[in-house]
């Protein structure tokens, strides 16, 4: 009785993914949102620059 009390290491589940791909996982994320952030901003920005330039009355 005491076999089926205690499962031998095969028998215990495997993680699905290992911990360096869920860190990767964490940073791909981070970089993906702080983009979507970011990139909208620096486009009006840019568009802004472009559009509108400087007149130097000197």
């Amino acid at each position: 009785m005491s076999d089926l009390a205690t499962p031998s290491p095969a028998e215990l589940p495997k993680h699905i993914l290992d911990v360096w791909v869920i860190v990767l996982i964490i940073l791909a994320t981070i970089v993906v949102m702080t983009s979507l952030l970011l990139l909208p901003a620096a486009a009006v920005v840019m568009y802004r620059v472009r559009t509108h330039p400087i007149r130097s009355n000197r």
